[in-house]
Order: structure tokens, then C-alpha cells, then sequence
């Protein structure tokens, strides 16, 4: 379960990884709201049931967001 303060890293649909950390926990931990740990941006990713994936906006491409553990 995700949880908040959590570190996590968002996975670039084209390549690359960005650390962020988990800074809130929604609709029983399906959508989360997370920092950037460059830049501050915060962003929000929600859980795909087909993929079983978080991501930006909840499609089945784009951003992913990878839950690290810890917390």
C-alpha cells in the first residue's frame, strides 16, 4: 500500500528515470499525488487496472510511476 513521504521514481515514457516522493494517497490508494524531486512539479498518477501500473493519468501509456518502498 502506498504510503505517504514513500519514495518513488516516475519512469519516462521515452526513456529515463526522475526520483519523486509520494505526497498523497487517494480512493484507497489507487491515485497518488507526487513531487519531482527535480523541480518540485507535482503530478498525479492513478492505478491502471489493465496493467496494474501507476500512471500519469491513469492511460495505459505515457508516465509511470514506481513505488520504491521505504516510507
Amino acid at each position: 500500500m502506498p504510503r505517504i513521504g514513500a519514495p518513488a521514481r516516475i519512469a519516462h515514457f521515452g526513456g529515463g528515470f526522475e526520483p519523486a516522493t509520494v505526497l498523497a494517497v487517494h480512493d484507497e490508494g489507487r491515485r497518488l499525488q507526487v513531487r519531482a524531486d527535480a523541480g518540485g512539479a507535482t503530478r498525479e498518477f492513478m492505478l491502471n487496472a489493465a496493467t496494474a501500473t501507476f500512471r500519469e493519468g491513469g492511460s495505459a501509456h505515457g508516465d509511470r510511476l514506481e513505488l520504491l518502498g521505504g516510507g
